[in-house]
């Protein structure tokens, strides 16, 4: 065998293994295409099984509603009816009242409920003398400070000086 005929096998060889390397990645990669085409499927699954049991939902607190709606308006027409035969045939005036009318505490809340309106609630007061405004009052202004006074009795300037605690040789430059 001469020099060219062994390049030609390297490259023949190299362009097969290039070729099985090739065609493995490419079937990893279409399986994991399938993977995803399955799970999106299955999401989408998912997702319309959620819809239809969210309108199950709706349809079964709708259906309630009606029924509770229906039950009240038979409960309102049996007091009503028991009321009417009870003013009837009843001799008992307790058992008369107790009926057809409100117990007392219904009546006092019903009263409260009539005099009490919105117009009658008051916003909170502010309980600061007049000629100062108060301090919910729109030109209301803080209280201006001053700064603490130093009453030392030296001239150096006392505790709150700028130089206060630095020793002058430090910042003084030295002479040779």
């Amino acid at each position: 065998m001469n020099f060219a005929d062994i390049q030609w096998f390297y490259l023949l060889t190299s362009f097969l293994v290039g070729g099985a390397i090739g065609a493995l990645v490419y079937r990893r990669m279409n399986t994991s295409a399938v993977q995803n085409t399955k799970i999106r499927h299955q999401l989408t699954e998912r997702e319309l099984e959620l819809n239809q049991v969210r309108e199950s939902l709706n349809d079964h607190f709708s259906r309630t509603a009606n029924s509770i709606s229906s039950l009240s308006k038979q409960l309102q027409n049996m007091e009503n009816q028991l009321a009417t035969d009870a003013s009837q045939l009843c001799s008992d005036e307790g058992i008369v009242k107790r009926l057809t009318g409100k117990s007392e505490d219904q009546k006092m809340l019903d009263q409260a409920a009539e005099q009490w309106t919105a117009n009658d609630y008051q916003p909170p007061r502010d309980y600061a003398s007049n000629k100062e405004g108060g301090t919910l009052s729109e030109n209301f202004q803080q209280p201006s400070f001053e700064p603490p006074r130093d009453y030392a009795a030296d001239k150096s300037g006392g505790t709150l000086a700028e130089d206060f605690g630095l020793k002058p040789e430090v910042f003084e430059p030295k002479t040779k």
